[in-house]
């Protein structure tokens, strides 16, 4: 009852929304949109710390912090970075129109709430995080994920995003995805705009559209460490697809295509010896785990026949006699990734900086 009355006396506190500090949307930054200093934050996408959350008790040291839209919608919300002094106890309260959930672990976490107006997070003061949050997404937790949108159409949310967790099965508790290839076509941005797609649990920038682009390849590695999903469950490859900006009056003529792949552990370790013969990169495995012989003597690998499928049917043509495999190795990745194979291979580290591992070149 308690938690319900501060939620309608809050509530009232969305008159001091005021627009936040801009911030320099960094290439592999964690942070997307603006920093929210305020009581309540109604940007569409922000970031913060316990420094902006205002004080409602000094005895003990609690403060909150309001999340809020004009209609109701989804909110995605990541918590990393956690230091809690509280020796196991609650030391968060989130809570949206209709439930609770109370926080102990330290953890990264995420959370989706969904057709609601507004999320309410509660913090003893003595704990230090830092917050991510996106509203107006549609979200897809899902196998065979596929966003197609047609200019002129509605958007599915008011947010103009996508945010996409790519599964191998439907409803499970632990993700199982190793790996994800991520296939957009037939992109369309209007003048003066862009969009991006970006992977929201490392901050790392993965595609950019700033004009037409026929088609465009990206891969996502799963994190080196799982996060906690809704409390009780975990993931470690989520991505935002998500209109940047775009004039009033063109937003309606985005359009695009895009499809997801995600691969098993099994999955992408057959993927990537495959690359390895078929681009010429074997220097990237022990000669005792690849062997490059004859195609025909190579192992066959379902995600990778999928893959080149994906490309032959939304991406660029291969050449007029219509043979995939008569092509060189190195015309061959140069068709898989439009010119762009350095950057794709070129992986990047925890900390977001280039590695340069033996794949990190163009291909031979």
């Amino acid at each position: 009852m308690r938690v319900f009355l501060k939620l309608s006396i809050l509530l009232a506190s969305y008159l001091l929304v005021a627009a936040g500090e801009d911030t320099r949307d960094e290439e592999n930054s964690w942070q997307t949109g603006m920093a929210c200093t305020t009581c309540a934050c109604q940007q569409r996408s922000a970031h913060f710390d316990k420094e902006s959350f205002c004080m409602f008790s000094y005895f003990p040291s609690r403060a909150y912090k309001m999340l809020w839209f004009s209609t109701p919608t989804n909110f995605v919300v990541y918590i990393r970075n956690i230091e809690s002094n509280t020796h196991g106890n609650y030391y968060m309260t989130i809570c949206d129109e209709l439930k609770c959930q109370y926080l102990s672990s330290t953890e990264d976490q995420v959370f989706l709430f969904t057709a609601t107006k507004k999320v309410i997070m509660y913090i003893d003061m003595s704990t230090s995080f830092e917050v991510q949050y996106y509203v107006g997404c549609d979200v897809l937790d899902q196998t065979d994920v596929v966003v197609g949108r047609e200019a002129g159409s509605l958007f599915p949310q008011p947010g103009y995003c996508w945010i996409v967790i790519p599964r191998l099965y439907n409803k499970a508790t632990t993700q199982h995805t190793a790996a994800t290839n991520i296939f957009l076509s037939h992109v369309n941005v209007p003048e003066n705009s862009r969009l991006s797609l970006k992977n929201v649990l490392t901050g790392e920038l993965l595609l950019d559209f700033k004009n037409y682009t026929n088609f465009d390849v990206t891969s996502l590695d799963k994190s080196e460490s799982a996060i906690t999903y809704q409390t009780n469950k975990y993931i470690s490859s989520m991505f935002l697809f998500t209109v940047v900006k775009c004039p009033p009056d063109a937003c309606t003529d985005i359009s695009f295509q895009l499809k997801v792949q995600a691969l098993s552990h099994d999955d992408s370790e057959c993927f990537r010896r495959k690359q390895a013969c078929v681009y010429g990169l074997p220097e990237e495995y022990d000669e005792e785990q690849v062997s490059c012989g004859d195609e025909d003597e190579e192992e066959t690998c379902d995600a990778f026949e999928k893959f080149e499928e994906e490309i032959s049917f939304s991406g660029p043509q291969p050449l007029a006699d219509g043979s995939r495999n008569n092509k060189s190795r190195r015309s061959r990745c140069k068709w898989h990734y439009r010119n762009k194979e350095k950057k794709y291979f070129c992986r990047k580290d925890k900390n977001n900086k280039t590695k340069f591992s033996p794949d990190c070149s163009k291909c031979e």
